[in-house]
């Protein structure tokens, strides 16, 4: 049965609500609201509103300058605001808010890997951390094949740039170096992997490049601060005990 007008909380300053499937219907678009005051009521015509604290937003980000140039961007009286307007992935979200049945540590994990999805199709539309395209072109060619990533070398001959500029404008752009950025992305791919559950550990690593499945484990346990079979029997328990 689906949930309607979800609200999820996770500590201070966290804070996400779906709204009923209606408003999904034809052309849904997501706020993501990051005030340190108080945060504003329910908005109507959205699908998905996020509120955030500044500090939340930071930590989300690993204290990216990409929070800044949010911060520093599409402000109102009240905070920064950040409409997404990428309906398929609004509305595949919500509807994914509206059937989770976790809890806990793993609900706290699904809510950061949504909003962050949230915020990096929001951030690269709105063109704030994006001025120079080659950055873009550049994260399309390490997402072609993540397992075997272009080297520096191998994108500087394919794009016609040198691999100084390369670096430069990729980590102008993500706030992050290239192999920062990849190492990064495969973690949050490799959550929501895990969280899905129809593969194994062992098979989510070899697909992410991880050439052993305990360096796969550390870092997961370094950035999410549990292993990912520990996420993963945490996510079958609370199956099994779902009604």
């Amino acid at each position: 049965m689906r949930n309607a007008n979800r609200r999820f909380t996770i500590g201070t300053g966290f804070e996400v609500e779906v709204a009923e499937p209606s408003t999904a219907a034809v052309s849904p678009w997501a706020l993501v609201w990051i005030s340190s005051d108080v945060a504003p009521e329910t908005i109507a015509a959205a699908a998905i509103t996020v509120r955030l604290s500044v500090d939340r937003l930071r930590t989300l980000v690993d204290y990216s300058p990409q929070a800044d140039s949010l911060l520093n961007g599409s402000v109102s009286d009240n905070g920064a605001n950040l409409r997404i307007d990428n309906a398929p992935l609004v509305r595949r979200i919500a509807e994914e808010l509206r059937l989770v049945g976790y809890d806990g540590t793993v609900l706290r994990l699904f809510l950061q890997g949504k909003v962050i999805e949230l915020l990096v199709d929001g951030l690269s539309s709105s063109g704030g951390d994006m001025a120079d395209p080659l950055a873009a072109i550049i994260r399309d060619h390490l997402l072609t094949d993540p397992a075997h990533p272009p080297s520096a070398a191998e994108l500087s001959a394919r794009l016609g740039v040198s691999q100084r500029r390369l670096g430069t404008e990729f980590k102008d752009a993500f706030g992050m170096s290239i192999p920062e950025w990849l190492a990064d992305w495969r973690l949050a791919r490799g959550r929501d992997l895990v969280l899905d559950g129809s593969i194994s550990v062992a098979e989510i690593a070899a697909s992410l490049g991880y050439s052993h499945l305990s360096t796969f484990s550390a870092a997961f346990a370094k950035k999410f601060g549990v292993p990912p079979t520990r996420l993963r029997s945490w996510q079958s328990a609370i199956k099994g005990n779902s009604p």
